[in-house]
């Protein structure tokens, strides 16, 4: 996936650190979902030892 031309809007960040794998799997999950449902691309994920960041683009029309 490029990001090339791709303009940031937002981030999501979702604290991590005292969670297991199952409930972060579940946290970034939950998040995909609603911004697909709201129509706003992911358009990356930073990872670092405590937080999870999700890069959000621009909605797309509808």
């Amino acid at each position: 996936m490029s990001l090339h031309n791709q303009k940031v809007k937002g981030v999501r960040v979702l604290d991590t650190a005292e969670e297991g794998a199952k409930a972060i799997e579940t946290m970034v999950n939950q998040v995909i979902g609603e911004m697909r449902q709201q129509g706003v691309p992911i358009i990356d994920i930073q990872v670092t030892d405590n937080n999870c960041f999700l890069i959000l683009g621009e909605k797309k029309p509808d």
